[in-house]
Formats: structure tokens, sequence, C-alpha cells
């Protein structure tokens, strides 16, 4: 028998093709749902951790646990952000880089009107 690894043997049947990121495999409403979860989660976490670190609204979590929290949150949505743009494509990757790079401009220049 003549087999090469990588190369499939004729007649044998093959795998069905998986498609390649997240997204395609559950699909893009449960993805942009999965992607809003942990939008909320991260919103959460920030404001406990600024609850926190301002000691007006008591909260029982020690600020290693917020900051820990926080960090797992963003971790999540970084995640959900890199699957998605991964999906979409270079081009949308680029339109969110510019939208990024603007919006950054625009908020240095505010800080700056404010003398900050």
């Amino acid at each position: 028998m003549n087999t090469t690894i990588g190369c499939p043997i004729p007649g044998s049947s093959q795998p069905k093709e998986q498609p390649q990121t997240i997204v395609e495999r559950i699909g893009e409403p449960a993805f942009l749902e999965q992607l809003a979860e942990e939008c909320s989660e991260l919103a959460q976490a920030a404001l406990k951790t600024a609850r926190k670190y301002r000691g007006e609204n008591p909260t029982p979590k020690t600020i290693d646990e917020c900051c820990d929290a926080l960090q797992e949150e963003i971790a999540d949505v970084m995640l959900c952000v890199s699957e998605y743009l991964d999906c979409k494509g270079p081009d949308y990757l680029d339109c969110v880089t510019l939208m990024k790079l603007k919006k950054h401009v625009r908020w240095e220049r505010r800080l700056k009107e404010v003398g900050k």
C-alpha cells in the first residue's frame, strides 16, 4: 500500500473541511452575542475596580482580586476582537485601525484642550 503523509489515498473518504475561524464555526450572530457578553463582563470588572480605587462605595473584593478580574475580562474581549478581525479580513482590520488612530488623536486633542 502506497501512502504518503499529507497526501490523500485515492478512493478513501476525505474528512469534511472545517471552517477556519471560531466565528465561522458558531456563526456570526452567536459570536456577536459572545462578544457582547464579554464586553459587559469587562465593563462590570472595570466599574468594580474603579469602585475599589475610589473607596467611596465599599466592595468586599481586594484590589488584587479586582485587578485579576479586570485582566481576565480584558483577555476575553481581546480574544473575541482578535477572532472577529481574523474572520473579517485585512480590509476590515485596516478600517478599524484607521478609526482607532483617529480616535486616539481626538482624545489627545481633548486632553490638551483642558490642560491634561
